[in-house]
């Protein structure tokens, strides 16, 4: 199947996480494809299904610039072996649970400050290009900060 990925939602996620401080990096991962059990309808529910995900974050990059360590920033292939490692682990109704479930697993395992997740469903509508869930977290928001010391 060839790619129906909307190319430009990237730099619409990028837009939300501007303006960046001088000490901020904006670390972007476009056009992830993950083959993801998702669906309601019998026919998703007997085959996996290419999702397209984009993933924009930002974190403080003072320490990773001065000592060009990966140490001190975000793995790529982390990020991507935590997604498919999550989408492998079961059965998603809804793309709202698996964006929900992408935006959380990533806080957990990386120190971002803000976070953006879309996640796009080329196969869901067959008349439209494709359907997207976006889901974003920003821990410099201290209502933020509340509700994910709250999260179960």
């Amino acid at each position: 199947m060839g790619s129906t990925y909307l190319k430009n939602s990237g730099d619409d996620m990028m837009n939300t996480l501007l303006p960046l401080d001088e000490e901020d990096c904006l670390i972007r991962i476009d056009g992830l494809v993950l083959d993801a059990s998702i669906g309601i309808y019998p026919h998703e529910l007997s085959q996996r299904q290419s999702l397209f995900v984009d993933i924009a974050m930002t974190i403080k990059a003072t320490a990773a610039a001065a000592s060009d360590d990966i140490r001190y920033t975000v793995d790529y292939d982390h990020v991507v072996a935590c997604l498919k490692s999550l989408v492998e682990r079961r059965h998603f109704n809804l793309l709202e649970t698996l964006s929900k479930d992408m935006v959380h697993t990533l806080a957990d395992s990386f120190n971002v400050d803000r976070l953006i997740i879309t996640v796009c469903k080329p196969a869901a509508v067959p008349s439209a290009r494709q359907v997207s869930v976006t889901r974003s977290l920003d821990r410099s928001r201290p209502a933020i900060k509340a509700q994910l010391s709250s999260v179960v």
